[in-house]
């Protein structure tokens, strides 16, 4: 009776074992087939499966009138799975020359142990048929596509607007100019496959699991003119040329918008050939050098006494070419030949003469505060926000502030000096003093078609009204007076009204200098070298801002000249003689006629 009993407490136990053990199997294949069954489907799909990203085709570049600046079109890539090359040395030395680099460098990288490594990103055509003709195990190409900027610029070896484009690099990402500042609406999004592999690793035929399209990028309409953008590079080669130049740079913009027409610096560089060129070129000098805009700043702060009621056109301020501030003595740049000053002269004939002693007297009445608040008002101190990377603020002074020097600062700040600008702010300050007093917003993007098909125009925000438009219409008087009776007379062009000013600056750089420390215990003077910086005699920037016509002002001209050679006669060519080379060719392209008499032409 016990052996019996003993087997039926063994059977009963192992019925509940096993009750146990189904129990939990079954909890578990329900768990799996019902409740986590998704999230298990997706694992396991993941394990066979294979994305494969879809590019975006990258937005074309147009200029104002339609004409293509930038485009992509289909390249191919060079790559090795250094694993399955039969033979480095040899593979090395064949594709050395094709792919113009160091066969010894080739060779160390199709020997490594890298599974798989681009040898050289978007070859041309002709490249790639080389490549395919040696059928190299472990060596293939891949399609991508290359960004081409179409149309050559006014010197050898450069492509047109360049500096204000930028490029796109081997990723695929855009550098510089307008095309890192418009990167992300240029690119567009990329879509991507996922596809079931199978145990070999081969992609299944109809297994796609989920398709996101790509979207393309948007294509860009630029406000430049080719045709004005090739005649202003043109004159800014020639004038880089006949200077001897470390940099020019010239500008033309609408008064009235706010928008670039052209804009061009040199040295420049061809987009197409980035990879091998200084990428010190890169930068665009018009919206990321900043510098002492000098005697151009003075209309500046002439408009602003005007407007605050400071000054009238009628008054008048002493100039005796002996200004003391502080320990600071402000003299005129024409001091050899005027040293006991011109006396008493009208704000007009301070504009005329580029007179510092009464511009920095002008200041001084108008007041440091208000004159800090009117040069931030026109701009100078903000970036303008325009669609190129790299933008600086520049640096404007309160007479107050750290490293100022109160009065001192603020006769300074009156005639250009102590305050950085760019030229793109400078094009704004005096698009406002020709245009009726409004602060328009400087831009090159006109505006984009999105991926529909539908053209979407640039929102700017809306003109400030910085000056009344009756101090507009008196500056924009006196500016031309600085022109037909002042020392910036070289900038005439027969035939028609031109307001304007030119400014020369100093440039500071490093210079290594000598500094007493204290005494040695001989009581000796104990000096130290060091380097500090401070104006360098021979290095200036001149300029020239030009409005024209002036009778109905339609461009704002800046034109740039940084550290011409200067030997006994001056400069080359100094910077309002190129603009009146330049202005008559943007007259004869826009088809402006003259609005004064020409000479030798009777009045009818």
């Amino acid at each position: 009776m016990l052996a019996r009993t003993d087997s039926r407490i063994r059977a009963v136990i192992m019925l509940v074992v096993a009750s146990i053990v189904a129990g939990v199997i079954g909890y578990r294949l329900v768990w799996w087939q019902v409740i986590d069954r998704e999230r298990l489907a997706d694992m396991g799909l993941a394990q066979v499966a294979h994305a494969q990203q879809i590019p975006a085709a990258r937005g074309l570049i147009f200029d104002r009138a339609g004409l293509i600046l930038a485009t992509s079109i289909a390249a191919e890539s060079v790559f090795a799975t250094p694993p399955t090359v039969e033979d480095p040395a040899l593979a090395a030395l064949l594709l050395a020359s094709i792919l113009d680099t160091d066969a010894a460098e080739l060779e160390a990288t199709l020997s490594s142990d890298e599974a798989w490594t681009w040898l050289r990103r978007r070859v041309d055509v002709e490249t790639a048929t080389r490549v395919r003709a040696l059928h190299l195990p472990g060596i293939g190409l891949v399609a991508e596509s290359r960004r081409v900027y179409t149309m050559g610029g006014a010197a050898g070896g450069t492509s047109l607007a360049a500096q204000v484009l930028g490029f796109v690099n081997v990723d695929g990402v855009g550098q510089y100019g307008v095309e890192a500042a418009e990167d992300a609406r240029l690119a567009g999004s990329p879509g991507s496959v996922v596809a079931q592999e199978d145990v070999a690793g081969r992609l299944i035929a109809g297994s796609v699991h989920e398709l996101e399209a790509p979207v393309n990028g948007a294509d860009l309409t630029l406000t430049l003119d080719v045709g004005l953008q090739h005649i202003l590079e043109e004159q800014m080669l020639d004038t880089f040329t006949k200077n001897r130049a470390v940099g020019v740079t010239g500008l033309v913009m609408d008064v009235n918008t706010g928008a670039i027409l052209g804009l061009a610096s040199y040295p420049t560089f061809d987009a197409n050939q980035y990879s091998v060129t200084d990428p010190v070129l890169f930068g665009n000098p018009a919206v990321s050098r900043q510098y002492e805009p000098g005697s151009v700043l003075k209309a500046v702060t002439v408009a602003a006494a005007l407007d605050a009621g400071a000054i009238t056109p009628t008054d008048l301020v002493l100039d005796d070419n002996n200004l003391h501030i502080y320990d600071a003595v402000i003299t005129n740049a024409d001091r050899a030949w005027y040293p006991e000053g011109h006396g008493l002269l009208t704000p007009a004939q301070v504009l005329a003469l580029s007179n510092n002693v009464g511009a920095a007297t002008i200041g001084l009445t108008l007041g440091g505060d208000r004159l800090y608040d009117a040069l931030r008002r026109f701009g100078f101190g903000t970036p303008t926000g325009v669609e190129m990377s790299g933008e600086a603020a520049g640096v404007v002074l309160h007479p107050d502030d750290e490293g100022a020097s109160q009065e001192l600062t603020t006769a300074q700040n009156a005639f250009g000096q102590g305050i950085t600008v760019t030229v793109v702010q400078l094009a704004a300050a005096y698009a406002a003093l020709a245009n009726g007093g409004r602060l328009v917003t400087p831009h090159i993007v006109s505006g984009w078609t999105d991926a529909q098909g539908t053209f979407q125009p640039r929102e700017l925000p809306a003109p400030t009204q910085v000056i009344a438009p009756e101090t507009s219409d008196t500056i924009l008087e006196m500016l031309t007076g600085a022109i037909d009776n002042g020392i910036a007379n070289g900038a005439a062009v027969a035939g028609y009204s031109i307001a304007g000013k030119t400014g020369t600056a100093e440039i500071a750089g490093p210079v290594n200098v000598r500094v007493q420390t204290g005494w040695d215990a001989n009581g000796q003077p104990i000096y130290v070298d060091t380097t500090r910086q401070a104006y360098i005699e021979g290095w200036i920037d001149s300029s020239f801002v030009g409005i024209a016509p002036a009778s109905s002002p339609r461009f704002v001209t800046i034109i740039l000249v940084h550290r011409p050679v200067v030997g006994r006669g001056g400069i080359g060519e100094r910077p309002e003689d190129a603009f009146a080379q330049l202005a008559p060719l943007v007259f004869d392209y826009y088809g402006i006629p003259p609005d004064r008499p020409l000479p030798g032409v009777a009045n009818q």
